[in-house]
């Protein structure tokens, strides 16, 4: 199953978080105050990204073609604990990710 709820330009993915920022009550300041000031979010934050090679849903074909925006993200960084790091070599090397949370059945 796809996700398209982050592809949005960084001027929207900012909007969304200064939206979202609202239900952190357990964040730091810093963080939310960082968050609250930028003017375009900041995609290296993630702890890892890979580029999708795949074909994109026929009902995304059309965002995808007019997206105005580009991202220059270095995906070989990862930014990982030492067990995240355990969990994805496994899940390189098997294809199986061990404690994922699975609300569904594939049938």
């Amino acid at each position: 199953m796809y996700h398209y709820g982050w592809v949005k330009s960084p001027r929207q993915m900012i909007e969304k978080q200064k939206n979202v920022i609202a239900f952190w009550e357990d964040q730091e300041q810093e963080k939310k105050d960082r968050i609250l000031s930028a003017e375009v979010f900041d995609f290296d934050q993630f702890d890892s990204l890979e580029k999708f090679t795949g074909t994109h849903p026929s009902v995304m074909q059309n965002r995808i073609r007019e997206k105005n925006w580009d991202i220059n993200v270095d995906i070989s960084k990862k930014r990982f604990s030492t067990k995240e790091r355990l969990l994805y070599w496994f899940e390189k090397k098997t294809g199986r990710r061990l404690f994922d949370f699975k609300n569904y059945r594939i049938i």
